[in-house]
C-alpha cells in the first residue's frame, strides 16, 4: 500500500513501478472550487472505480491518481472517456485525465507530481457544522439525480398536460398540450424527494431543462401540433436550446409555446427581457407560468411581448354564489381570453373561472360543454 504522494514518488523513483496510472484532474469540473461539492464528486469517482480495484492517491485538491497494478484499467478509462463524453454533451467542463504506462511513463508521472506536490500537503479532515453536513447532504442528493438523469429515458418521464379552449358554441378544443417531467415518477426512480427540497430542485432544473429539450430533438413529430414546455430564462439563453431552436422549421418554431415561471428566485427584468427577445427572434410562442391573483401589478412583464399568462387558481377563494374574486386590471387589459386556468379543481371552480372570462383550462380530461 502506497502512503500518499511522497509513497508514490518513492515508488516510481525506485524503478519497481508496474502498471498503469491513470491521472484524473476535476479542476474543470463546475463547482469545483466548492469543497462539498468537490467532495461529492471525489466520492462518486472513487465509488465507480473500486470495482477495478486500483490503489488511489489523492494529489492536492483537485487531483486523483488511480494505479492498476495487476488488473486491466481499460474499463476504467473506457468509463471515464464516457462520463467526459456525458459532460461535454452538457456543455460543462468535464473531469480531465491523462494515462501514464509504468515503468516507461514513470519520469513524466513523477514530473507532474512534483508540479502539484506543494498543494499535496496533507491535512487533518475538516470538521463540518451541522448546516454544512446537510448541504453536503444536499450535493450527494444532486449527484445521484445528475447520475439518474444522465442515463434515463426521459421519454419514459415525460407527461403531457392538455390546455383547452371554449369556443362560442360552448365547446372545448385543444389549444396546446404542456410537455413536463412528472417529478413523482423521477423521485421514485431515484428514491429522493425532490419538490420538498427548493434547493435542490432549483439545482436540478437546469438538468432537466436540457433533457426534455433533447426529448423534443429526439422527436420533433411533437411539434406537429403546438406544444409547451417550460424553461428557465437562464436555459432559453443557453446552447442547448439554440441549438434545438435553430434547426426547427418556421411552423416548428411558432407550435412551441416556452412558458416561463414567474416563481423563478433567479428571474430579473433583464433576464427576463434577454429570454422574451431570444424567444421572439425565433418566432416561438411565450407564456408566463405560475401567477396568482395576488399579482396585482404586472411588475416587468413585457406584456406586449407575450401570448399567454398561466394563472393558479389552487384554493380559489368563492363568495357564496360561487363567484372568484376579480382578475387584477392588468390582467383584464393583457386580455382575459390569453388567460390559462390551471387546473380547475371542480366544476364549481370551473364556472367561476369562466365567470372571470377565461376561456382557457389547463387539465387532464377534456371540459364537459
Amino acid at each position: 500500500m502506497l502512503t500518499g504522494t511522497a509513497g508514490l514518488l518513492r515508488l516510481l523513483g525506485g524503478g519497481d513501478s508496474r502498471g498503469t496510472a491513470v491521472v484524473v484532474d476535476l479542476a474543470e469540473v463546475p463547482y469545483a472550487e466548492n469543497p462539498l461539492f468537490r467532495q461529492s464528486i471525489v466520492r462518486l469517482l472513487d465509488n465507480f472505480a473500486a470495482q477495478f480495484q486500483p490503489e488511489v492517491v489523492d494529489v492536492g485538491r483537485f487531483t486523483q491518481i488511480f494505479l492498476f497494478e495487476d488488473t486491466n484499467a481499460h474499463p476504467f478509462i473506457s468509463k471515464l472517456r464516457a462520463v467526459a463524453a456525458e459532460f461535454a454533451d452538457q456543455h460543462m467542463g468535464a473531469p480531465r485525465f491523462s494515462i501514464h504506462h509504468l515503468p516507461n511513463d514513470a519520469g513524466r508521472l513523477t514530473a507532474l507530481l512534483k508540479r502539484v506536490a506543494p498543494a499535496a500537503v496533507e491535512e487533518a479532515p475538516p470538521t463540518l457544522s451541522a448546516a454544512e453536513q446537510q448541504q453536503l447532504a444536499g450535493v450527494h442528493k444532486l449527484a445521484v439525480y445528475e447520475q439518474v438523469l444522465a442515463g434515463a429515458d426521459v421519454s419514459a418521464l415525460v407527461r403531457e398536460s392538455p390546455v383547452w379552449r371554449r369556443g362560442q358554441n360552448g365547446r372545448w378544443a385543444l389549444e396546446f398540450a404542456e410537455v413536463t417531467v412528472a417529478l413523482d415518477h423521477l423521485e421514485r426512480a431515484v428514491g429522493t424527494p425532490l419538490r420538498r427540497d427548493p434547493w435542490l430542485l432549483q439545482q436540478i432544473t437546469p438538468v432537466l431543462d436540457r433533457r426534455v429539450i433533447r426529448h423534443f430533438q429526439h422527436e420533433p413529430s411533437r411539434l406537429a401540433t403546438p406544444h409547451s414546455l417550460n424553461l428557465q430564462w437562464r436555459s432559453v439563453l443557453g446552447p442547448v436550446f439554440l441549438e434545438f431552436v435553430r434547426d426547427l422549421t418556421y411552423d416548428q418554431r411558432r407550435n412551441l409555446v416556452v412558458e416561463i415561471s414567474a416563481i423563478d428566485a433567479d428571474l430579473t427584468a433583464d433576464g427576463l427581457a434577454d429570454a422574451v427577445d431570444t424567444l421572439r427572434l425565433w418566432d416561438c410562442r411565450v407564456a408566463i407560468d405560475h401567477l396568482s391573483l395576488r399579482h396585482s401589478e404586472s411588475g416587468y412583464l413585457p406584456l406586449p411581448a407575450l401570448d399567454y399568462l398561466k394563472l393558479d387558481i389552487g384554493g380559489l377563494p368563492l363568495d357564496a354564489d360561487g363567484a372568484a374574486p376579480p382578475l387584477p386590471h392588468w390582467m383584464v387589459e393583457f386580455g382575459a381570453d390569453r388567460i390559462v386556468a390551471i387546473h380547475p379543481r371542480s366544476n364549481e371552480a370551473l364556472r367561476a373561472c369562466l365567470g372571470l372570462g377565461l376561456l382557457l383550462v389547463e387539465q387532464r380530461e377534456k371540459p364537459v360543454p
